[in-house]
């Protein structure tokens, strides 16, 4: 009887918080891109603020921080998609050129007429670039509404680096005085760790970024820009995003390098600067200890995507790592700490 009553408070949990989830994601969501962005500018405010000793300029500082790179790069990213939406018609004609070529190849492969080809894939490639137009356009809308909220998440991060030690200091309220010094190690502990992973996650787009950018410009690839931005920061969606990150480049190899050894080169080296990205860089600057179970993983994505849409897909990774990380620190939480990770069995 206890062990169905416990079983029944559990799933009543997980309905209550996803049901929270749901309903609270106008809030949630650049709450928690504000809590994001406060751990990874905490230091730099602690550093400013030993020096001027002055908590508003420190907290002050380090938004600005955020507001001008972030800032910059969503305003980079934008106008180059009006670019690329404004020349659509032109990138249209390049993809049916690439088609017609793809049709002379099978007629000299297959001996299926032209005429039999046009009856298959015409109407479908035409429906494809239609597609393409209007989610591209839909995209850069949804892409505005989102710059527009993210004045709402530098608010967050001025006031949670400005109250950063409130919340430690709640927390430690309800620790026995016998265990606030070991409870403040295992906070500043959690909290090194999931700076680490944020700025570490970071660093790792960034190479990746110049890893793109000067290949872009090698094979003279348009809209190397773009693809760049777009390319670096779609990787934080672990699985899916690399491959997005990579598809969508090798595609553009394909329509504007005349060359197809050039293309398919191109391709190798892009795979080339994935497998580095995901098999040197993550493990050499992100470090084993916030690399979290690829089942959950994949989890955090699917409930992120279906709660939150892309928000959730970018966010409920490092949320699942950040619960990763507590619960390895926190001695009753230790087994879900061990569920979520690829450590050792979790010591009793």
């Amino acid at each position: 009887m206890k062990n169905l009553r416990k079983i029944n408070q559990i799933l009543l949990f997980i309905i209550f918080a996803f049901a929270l989830l749901y309903f609270g994601s106008t809030f949630l969501i650049p709450f928690v891109f504000g809590i994001f962005f406060a751990t990874l500018m905490s230091p730099f405010a602690n550093m400013t603020e030993k020096v001027w000793n002055n908590r508003i300029f420190s907290s002050t500082i380090g938004t600005l921080v955020v507001l001008i790179v972030v800032g910059g790069v969503m305003y980079i990213f934008v106008y180059q998609m009006s670019l690329f939406v404004s020349d659509i018609s032109s990138i249209r004609n390049e993809i049916l050129g690439l088609v017609h070529n793809l049709q002379d190849r099978i007629m000299a492969a297959t001996n299926l007429s032209l005429e039999e080809q046009k009856n298959i894939w015409q109407n479908r490639s035409e429906n494809l670039l239609n597609s393409l137009e209007s989610g591209l356009t839909s995209f850069l809308g949804n892409i505005l509404n989102t710059a527009a909220g993210f004045f709402l998440v530098l608010i967050y991060v001025f006031l949670l680096l400005y109250y950063r030690n409130k919340f430690s200091d709640t927390i430690l309220m309800y620790i026995k005085k016998s265990d606030v010094e070991e409870a403040k190690e295992v906070l500043q502990r959690i909290s090194k760790v999931v700076y680490q992973y944020l700025w570490g996650r970071a660093k790792v787009m960034s190479i990746l970024a110049v890893m793109y950018y000067i290949t872009f410009l090698i094979f003279d690839i348009p809209y190397a820009l773009l693809l760049t931005i777009f390319g670096a920061l779609v990787t934080i969606i672990p699985y899916l995003g690399p491959f997005i990150s990579g598809l969508i480049p090798i595609i553009f190899s394909f329509i504007y390098l005349e060359n197809v050894q050039m293309a398919i080169l191109f391709t190798i080296i892009i795979v080339i600067e994935q497998i580095i990205e995901s098999y040197v860089l993550e493990p050499l600057i992100i470090g084993k200890e916030v690399r979290i179970n690829p089942l959950f993983v994949i989890i955090a994505i699917v409930i992120g995507g279906a709660i939150w849409g892309l928000a959730g897909m970018i966010l409920f990774v490092p949320v699942f790592a950040m619960v990763k990380i507590i619960s390895n620190h926190t001695a009753g939480l230790k087994p879900i700490g061990y569920l979520f990770g690829n450590t050792k069995k979790a010591k009793r």
